[in-house]
């Protein structure tokens, strides 16, 4: 398990246009579409140069796991270019590489769908945090389209071995209403070049079904089903990463509730993924009242990249969250918005958030803890969480983050919008999703 540093987390923002614009320029790339691509890349049968790849803890363990394979991916931070080259389709057949994910469900996901497409052998594992999180509801409709995968250790974990085999495709239904469920599926399909319908209860990120059907495969969705069918697959040979709109969820946040009675204030966020899968913390946010105008400017890989533009003040008021696709559209946002509620008036409930006990925590229950230790009152019912607004924000000296990055940064930015001070507990886990979240929090406070 990575251990990260505490966190000290105290001063005063300075909340001129100045200082917004700075923090601008150190907003991350997209971790969800930077996985994809990596897959994508390693399956092109020539180079692939990626821009803005997101380097944080999460993207590069795929990006070791993929070197160990034998794919040569070469980053210049400076230029913020990546080369990949070399093909998960040249991997022998013979010998049991094993692969170390860390705690990146993602990363041991996909590449565990891709690996079973391509019927090579290979052992998927990762830390003591990734052992703990559940792997069946991919294991299970890989092996029945053929997939022949085994337990090494506790049934439905980490470590996986993947067998090389001939993967057949089919129809299979997913259990449980995750993007990486999907994606799983359909990276063996692409991998595989075989058919494959996948039903699912709700509609999640769909990065990795946009993308295959622009990059030239046929995929149809709709209904809560998607149908994958290889066709003429070809990787572009350069593809730029945009921005990550749940990264900048907490830039957002923070800059919304300094300027709930302030205007005139404005900041501008360009080359944001305006995927609609994505975006449902910012149309929550919308609904509760705070101003919020989406530009759309273009396409990269089948994907709407625009411009967010916040503006300060608002008839603000907490609001339910009971729609479970946008639920999926915010679920990794819920901490800070459950955080958000309980500053504003009113009362609010956010229902049926079972997917969230198999994030990096149980962020039901460590959402609870964290924001107990903030000193907000917290009421959870099951799998709801209900929240009485107009709280003040009373932290203890040591506030947990439990090694999540979302937890991490969401006390940092309830804090910091109080100008109060506590250590985050292992809070520099930010760095897993948000390489440069400290650098945007220092510049902030060191422009004062």
């Amino acid at each position: 398990m990575i251990s990260y540093p505490d966190v000290e987390v105290g001063g005063v923002i300075n909340n001129s246009r100045t200082s917004w614009l700075r923090v601008n320029e150190c907003l991350p790339s997209d971790k969800s579409i930077s996985h994809r691509l990596l897959l994508f890349a390693a399956l092109s049968d020539k180079p692939v140069q990626i821009d803005h790849l997101n380097m944080g803890a999460a993207v590069r363990l795929l990006v070791e796991a993929l070197d160990h394979l034998g794919i040569d991916i070469e980053h210049n931070q400076e230029a913020r270019k990546t080369i990949v080259r070399g093909s998960l389709w040249d991997l022998p057949k013979t010998g049991v590489p094993t692969v170390q994910l860390g705690p990146s469900s993602a990363a041991a996901r996909l590449l565990i769908g891709a690996l079973v497409g391509l019927g090579r052998n290979c052992i998927i594992d990762g830390d003591e945090t990734l052992r703990k999180r559940p792997f069946d509801w991919i294991v299970d409709p890989l092996m029945q389209m053929g997939g022949q995968l085994e337990y090494l250790g506790e049934r439905g974990s980490l470590p996986i071995r993947v067998f090389a085999g001939d993967f057949k495709g089919g129809e299979v239904r997913t259990r449980i209403g995750s993007a990486q469920a999907v994606s799983a599926l359909m990276f063996a399909g692409i991998a595989g070049r075989r058919r494959v319908v996948i039903e699912y209860p709700v509609l999640a990120r769909n990065h990795t079904q946009i993308m295959a059907a622009s990059f030239g495969d046929a995929v149809n969705e709709a209904d809560n089903r998607v149908s994958y069918v290889p066709q003429h697959f070809l990787m572009p040979g350069q593809a730029k990463v945009p921005k990550d709109p749940s990264a900048i969820a907490y830039i957002a946040a923070l800059f919304w509730l300094i300027n709930r009675t302030n205007p005139e204030a404005v900041f501008e966020i360009r080359d944001v993924c305006l995927n609609r899968t994505r975006l449902g913390f910012f149309e929550w946010m919308a609904r509760c009242g705070f101003n919020l105008e989406i530009q759309q400017a273009g396409m990269a890989c089948g994907e709407p990249i625009g411009t967010l533009q916040l503006r300060g003040g608002g008839i603000l008021r907490a609001v339910d969250l009971d729609n479970k696709e946008t639920f999926h559209a915010m679920i990794d946002e819920i901490p800070l918005a459950s955080a958000i509620c309980r500053l504003l008036p009113g009362e609010a409930t956010f229902r049926d958030l079972f997917e969230l006990t198999f994030k990096e925590t149980d962020r039901i229950a460590a959402t609870h803890e964290m924001l107990s230790q903030l000193g907000l009152r917290v009421d959870v019912n099951g799998f709801d969480i209900r929240m009485r607004g107009q709280q003040s924000v009373k932290p203890q000296a040591n506030v947990p983050s439990f090694g999540d990055h979302r937890l991490s940064m969401t006390a940092q930015v309830i804090l910091l919008a109080h100008q109060l001070s506590a250590r985050v507990v292992g809070g520099a886990c930010f760095r897993t999703s948000f390489p440069d979240f400290g650098k945007c929090m220092d510049t902030l406070v060191a422009a004062t």
